[in-house]
Parts: structure tokens; C-alpha cells; sequence
């Protein structure tokens, strides 16, 4: 298979309704090792497509293109990268997935269990606590997104505004389990934890500068006020409707 400098821009040439070349397999030559195509890049190292290509333009990756313009990576070089390869090891840098994946085994073996003593948490029926345990990982996923997109972008607003609708649900949930407002907050604080483990292992992972670093925790930090704010009004008007006029 003849492979070009990334350097090269060449327009993508898949359209709408029809398989896209790029997941089409190269027949590599022997010497060459084995080429994979965006999609199985991207299953190797747990990363959508859009963070791959942004890692490749900014040269965090290695990539080639064909004569036909589509992405190939060198599969011994992403094992490389992971830590996987046979040259060298090197730091991982896991995707967002990864990340929540890292974060929720501590979410469960680690918040969950420390928590069981407090009254808050046995005020959780069985059905309660799973449904806390899905969101909780839904949200170390869009917390993720919204530290790693750049502001104003439509990937960011989505995330927050998804993650106000999971504080909405938190505050039913409290009111439901009979938790006061206090009760709520201690809740939200103890759980948020394994979110920000996720970011801290972000920034570490990806050797982020001083700089960036401390503008991703503040980020961080403003994401879940927000998500907080949101489930204690949640909370609040719950407990308005159950109350007698």
C-alpha cells in the first residue's frame, strides 16, 4: 500500500448514505506491518473519531494517507503509544471512555461502600442506588467532554446541558428518598468525587501544561456547581409540590 505525508490535505471523498471508505481494510505489504483504517485506530485506543483526528492534526499521533486522501495508522505504533508495543512503554493516554471506565470501578468498589454508614445513603432503596450508580458514570463522561472541547462549542453546551438534566434527576431522587436539602448536598459532594479523579487522571495522562491544567480544574469546578445548583432547586421544588398549601 503507497502511503503520503499527513502533510498532505486531501478532501474526504465518502458521502452521506454510503459506507465509508475508511472502513474499508488496506492490504498492507509484509514489510510494511499491518495498517488499520480511523475505525479500528479508534477501537484500540477507546477514542471517537474526532479526538483521533484532532490528536493526528496536532501530531500527538503518527498518520499516513493513501493516494485517496483516508487515514491509516500503524498498529505497532498505537501499541506503542498505549503501552502495548514492543519497542517501548509509554504513558497511556486514554480516551474520555477510558477514563469514566477508570473512575467508575472507584466510583463503586470505593464511594459506595465508604458511604454505606451514612444515613443519606440508606435512605436509597437497591433500585435507587443503581440508578445513581448509571448516571454517576453518565456524568464522569460528560464532565470529559466539557473539559476537553473548547468553550462556546456546541459539544460543551451539550454536556452541560445534559448533566443540568441529571442534577434535575438527582434532586427527584433525593426528594423521593426523603433526604433533606442538607442531606442532598453531602450526597452530591461525596459522589462527585470519582468525576474529578477522571479529570485529574486526564490531565496527568495527557501531560497537560501547568497553565491548561489549572484551567481544566477550574472548569471542572464550574461544571459541577452547576450540575449542584441544579439538583438542589430540583430538590427545593419537589418538596414545594409535596407540601401542604
Amino acid at each position: 500500500m503507497t502511503l503520503i505525508s499527513s502533510g498532505d490535505q486531501r478532501p474526504d471523498t465518502s458521502l452521506p448514505g454510503r459506507p465509508c471508505p475508511e472502513d474499508r481494510v488496506a492490504d498492507p505489504s509484509p514489510d510494511e506491518g499491518r495498517w488499520m483504517t480511523i475505525n479500528a485506530a479508534c477501537k484500540l485506543l477507546g477514542v471517537d473519531q474526532s479526538t483521533l483526528r484532532r490528536w493526528s492534526d496536532a501530531g500527538k499521533v503518527p498518520v499516513f494517507r493513501t493516494p485517496g486522501g483516508h487515514r491509516r495508522y500503524s498498529e505497532e505504533t498505537l501499541r506503542t503509544l498505549i503501552g502495548d508495543g514492543p519497542r517501548r512503554q509509554t504513558r497511556s493516554r486514554p480516551g474520555r471512555q477510558t477514563l469514566a471506565d477508570r473512575s467508575t470501578s472507584g466510583y463503586e468498589d470505593e464511594q459506595f461502600v465508604s458511604a454505606r454508614d451514612r444515613r443519606w445513603y440508606r435512605a436509597y432503596s437497591p433500585s435507587m442506588l443503581e440508578d445513581l450508580r448509571r448516571h454517576g458514570r453518565r456524568l464522569i463522561d460528560l464532565a470529559g467532554r466539557f473539559v476537553t472541547t473548547a468553550a462556546g462549542s456546541a459539544e460543551r453546551t451539550a454536556a452541560l446541558c445534559e448533566a443540568r438534566q441529571i442534577g434535575e434527576h438527582y434532586g427527584r431522587v433525593n426528594a423521593a428518598a426523603g433526604l433533606s436539602a442538607a442531606e442532598s448536598v453531602e450526597a452530591f459532594l461525596y459522589f462527585r468525587v470519582p468525576v474529578i479523579r477522571s479529570v485529574i487522571g486526564l490531565t496527568d495522562d495527557e501531560a497537560l501544561a501547568a497553565r491548561r491544567a489549572v484551567r481544566v480544574h477550574v472548569e471542572l469546578g464550574q461544571f459541577l456547581d452547576e450540575v449542584l445548583v441544579t439538583t438542589l432547586r430540583s430538590h427545593e421544588q419537589c418538596l414545594a409540590y409535596r407540601s401542604p398549601a
